[in-house]
């Protein structure tokens, strides 16, 4: 009786020194990684990479309804009874630039797809492997807790008094107290699971929903391509056709051109004076590069002035009703001198393109900007009036053999369609006409692809 007393006594002494015995102060082990902050993390990378998907998505319609865009300019263009080669060309290659860009943004947005939906399949496969774990940890916590009610129908007090000594009572009792906290961190981890699984879940279900969304938007912009492909391939047969056509026009222009040249006799006088005035152009752009630093300030108020009727790049003609008589490029017109275009030499080369009004047309600025040369700029070379306008950029337009009445002065800022001079045979000329040229930072480019 006094040994069953003595049990009773320290089982008291358990239960009230500080609640020592029945309450676990021992911290929690730390994790080496939360498995809750990292599913909401693969969430958020998820989250982020579908974002940047929506804006390529984005970027692709944008791309694809400019494609559409240029093709209709084009179309509109080639189907103009006056359509030119050259501009044509030039957005036929804008069109094959676009149709490229939206195939290599087809490619890296179906990369993009593959790359999401296979790591979807993996979250998939996690969330069947975590559910099984759950249910397998739900039946043993299930199990713990009914051994447990089973075992409490026996009181703590009868386990203690039943033992034979006071070792014997604690490690039986301390028995039953640790199973009680395994089934705590049990149902701990299974709690745990729950939350990872929702976050796994919610990030199936919205990666679905938006990697839905993505295909679909890739297939109709793949059916976009390939009926613009086919507009396109349309477009690049009938350019086929008008290049057929300006070579043509081109060859009865330079027919007429060697004609006229021929009858005016001493053709090779007229030859050498065109070869040493063409030089003198070339080098006089280079003098007037280096002095466009000063005509900054005038520029920039040129720059400011409000261009009507233009093209893109804010050019107009030059007069206002042109007849084109001959064209940029390279030619068989023995009066045009040799130039070198890209790396290749050409003995016989127009810079620029004629054209002819009549006598005292009014020539017109195609640009705003700062008049840097008029009269004779090249004379004692060449003799021809001209007019020389400086828009910025590196960009320069020549008006040239206009009549001997100098309208516009250099320094001067003029407007986009004001009178700069009238049209006239000064120079080196076959008759009355206008020879305009636009230079870009020394070489002399096609007109056409500035103008509207």
């Amino acid at each position: 009786m006094r040994r069953r007393t003595r049990l009773a006594i320290v089982l008291v002494a358990f239960m009230t020194v500080g609640g020592g015995f029945f309450v676990d102060t021992q911290t929690p082990p730390v994790l080496a990684a939360d498995p809750i902050a990292q599913a909401k993390a693969q969430r958020d990378a998820i989250e982020a990479q579908l974002a940047d998907q929506k804006a390529k998505l984005d970027q692709l319609k944008a791309t694809s309804a400019s494609l559409a865009k240029q093709l209709d300019i084009t179309k509109a263009a080639l189907a103009q009874i006056t359509a030119e080669y050259q501009r044509v060309l030039g957005m036929l290659n804008e069109v094959k630039r676009q149709v490229a860009e939206i195939q290599a943004r087809l490619a890296e947005l179906r990369a993009e797809i593959a790359d999401l939906s296979a790591q979807l399949t993996e979250i998939a496969a996690d969330i069947r492997r975590q559910t099984a774990e759950l249910h397998a940890r739900e039946a043993l916590l299930q199990d713990h807790l009914r051994s447990a009610y089973e075992q409490s129908q026996v009181s703590l007090l009868e386990v203690i008094l039943s033992s034979e000594s006071l070792d014997a009572a604690t490690n039986q009792v301390g028995y039953l107290l640790n199973m009680s906290e395994q089934d705590k961190a049990l149902a701990d981890e299974i709690a745990a699971i729950k939350a990872e699984l929702e976050v796994k879940r919610e990030t199936l279900h919205d990666g679905r929903t938006a990697l839905r969304l993505a295909r679909n938007e890739a297939q109709i912009q793949e059916k976009a391509l390939e009926e613009r492909q086919a507009e396109l391939a349309e477009l690049e047969r009938k350019t086929a056709e008008l290049k057929a056509a300006t070579e043509r026009k081109k060859a009865e222009q330079e027919a007429a051109l060697n004609a006229a040249l021929q009858a005016q006799g001493d053709v090779q006088t007229l030859i050498t004076g065109n070869q040493k005035a063409f030089s003198a152009a070339t080098q006089r752009v280079a003098q007037l590069e280096a002095e466009a630093a000063a005509l900054e300030e005038a520029r920039r108020r040129a720059a400011a002035v409000r261009n009507q009727g233009v093209s893109a790049s804010g050019f107009r003609w030059p007069e206002a009703a042109p007849r084109v008589t001959q064209e940029w490029g390279p030619t068989s017109f023995e009066l045009e001198p040799g130039y070198t275009y890209n790396g290749t030499y050409y003995a016989h080369f127009h810079g620029g393109i004629d054209m002819a009004s009549g006598c005292g047309t009014p020539i017109l600025a195609a640009k705003a900007g700062v008049v840097v040369a008029s009269g004779r700029p090249l004379w004692p070379y060449d003799p021809g009036y001209g007019v020389v306008i400086d828009h910025g950029g590196g960009i320069k337009t020549w008006y040239w053999h206009i009549t001997t009445q100098v309208v516009v002065y250099p320094g001067e800022i003029v407007n986009t369609g004001q009178v700069i001079g009238y049209e006239g045979t000064t120079g080196f000329s076959t008759g009355c006409h206008l020879h305009f040229a636009t230079n870009v930072n020394g070489v002399w480019e096609n007109p056409r692809l500035f103008l509207p």
